[in-house]
């Protein structure tokens, strides 16, 4: 197993560089053991780029299975939730994790059906589909009212989180218990995740 601070220096050094072909061998090299570089980036404090290098690599398409791919997305986004839960939350850490969401939403149907929806998973599961889906939005809505709260044109300034909000169907227009309702979703999933990763 290649070191994983050497390994995300590779991918630091390639994403400047703008080096694609060694920046893919690196995040494969990531990919290839991706739970236990979880484990390695919580206790070394790596959580950030090891993150941002599962991000990429889900943008990249370097899973083969989309089995994998799923596992890549919730370990990416439970590190993500981690850093938002930790004094050194930023609002590029909410806008990852809003567009992780978005561009890979349904790599999280079957997880939020688990934790949110069982009673439906068995003989309504297209429902539990549309109810998951909509789970998922209202945590990126979560994220949009967070930027819009403590990073004041923040999300205006930047092309792809509008596109990702504008793309949300629920309406935003929450009331404050919905909100409330919503950023607990934040809070249960990861700990689910964590459990499961553990």
């Amino acid at each position: 197993m290649n070191d994983l601070q050497e390994l995300l220096d590779r991918v630091r050094e390639n994403t400047r560089s703008g080096s694609r072909r060694a920046l893919r061998a690196a995040l494969a090299a990531l990919l290839g053991n991706r739970k236990e570089y979880y484990r390695q980036s919580v206790a070394l404090a790596l959580e950030e780029p090891l993150a941002d290098a599962f991000y990429k690599a889900l943008l990249l398409e370097l899973d083969e299975e989309e089995e994998e791919g799923i596992e890549t997305a919730e370990l990416a986004y439970l590190m993500l939730s981690s850093l938002i839960d930790s004094p050194a939350a930023n609002r590029e850490h909410y806008k990852t994790r809003l567009l992780l969401l978005h561009y890979f939403a349904d790599y999280f149907t079957d997880v939020v059906i688990e934790v949110f929806l069982a009673a439906y998973r068995k003989e309504h599961l297209l429902q539990a589909r549309n109810l998951a889906l909509e789970c998922i939005e209202k945590m990126q809505l979560a994220d949009m009212f967070h930027l819009e709260d403590h990073a004041p044109g923040f999300l205006e300034r930047d092309e792809q989180l509008i596109d990702a909000c504008n793309a949300i169907e629920t309406a935003p227009d929450l009331t404050e218990e919905e909100r409330s309702q919503a950023a607990l979703l934040h809070q249960v999933l990861p700990a689910y995740l964590r459990t499961k990763y553990k």
